[in-house]
């Protein structure tokens, strides 16, 4: 079983086989050290935060697709999710496969489990340059189930969405992707009071040694420049993903 989470506005997958099963060996084989050394689940820490609002508390080790809405959602934003899709694959060691698959299930209904739907429209909830993720949750055990990713078609149909610099503009556009498959697979905003002025401001995020937010952040990145775009950082998503993974043997117990 399972049910939509409510709808809320937030700013801003095809995997390789060859070498999948080793790499994935590996990752199971840490992932089954670390819970015998983590008794409890863990819903943040650094740089990261569960979407527990939405009733997500783990990602299950299943694997999940993406499909499309419609061919110009296909067209226009498979390329987009491969990277991402690839990374979570071999990193986190959760399967995402991008296909040409169009399903039509309505965006006020989860689509069939781990299917991540994606839709390209022209402002899909009404304001001016805002996407969305809708995550769907499993009621039995409260891991991600899949949903719907609404992309504001703005962020293309505008040369300069983003940015003047047409490569830096592309960058922010596969972080956009990302940050809303971040969402479907159970990440939420991990900002924070950084100043401690009793505010949750955006961009407020921890950086990195290179002075790069989370691409969960909101909004996402900011400065410095990501050239290549859509990827997850290593210090800060990618370890809440793996977290969120291990809640899910964890919640088992």
């Amino acid at each position: 079983m399972l049910t939509p989470n409510p709808a809320r506005t937030r700013r801003i997958l095809l995997a390789t086989a060859a070498g999948t099963l080793t790499v994935l060996a590996l990752l199971l084989a840490d992932a089954t050290a670390a819970r015998s050394a983590t008794t409890t689940p863990i819903y943040s820490g650094t740089g990261w935060k569960a979407e527990t609002a939405d009733g997500i508390y783990s990602l299950s080790p299943d694997p999940y697709t993406v499909v499309f809405a419609d061919s110009s959602a296909r067209t226009k934003l498979a390329g987009y999710f491969t990277a991402p899709a690839s990374q979570v694959t071999s990193s986190v060691g959760v399967p995402i496969t991008v296909s040409n698959t169009i399903d039509t299930t309505p965006v006020a209904s989860c689509p069939s489990r781990h299917r991540i739907v994606v839709h390209y429209s022209y402002r899909p909830v009404g304001t001016q340059g805002m996407s969305q993720a809708r995550p769907c949750y499993a009621i039995a055990d409260g891991s991600a189930w899949g949903g719907h990713i609404l992309m504001d078609s703005e962020y293309w149909t505008s040369s300069s969405w983003f940015s003047s610099d047409a490569t830096v503009n592309d960058a922010r556009r596969k972080d956009a992707v990302s940050h809303e498959l971040g969402h479907i697979l159970g990440l939420a905003h991990p900002n924070v009071d950084l100043d401690r002025d009793g505010l949750v401001e955006n961009g407020e995020c921890v950086r990195n040694s290179a002075g790069l937010r989370p691409l969960m952040c909101s909004p996402n990145r900011g400065n410095p420049p990501v050239t290549a775009g859509g990827k997850f950082t290593t210090e800060f998503d990618i370890p809440g993903l793996r977290q969120m993974l291990q809640n899910y043997y964890l919640r088992q117990t």
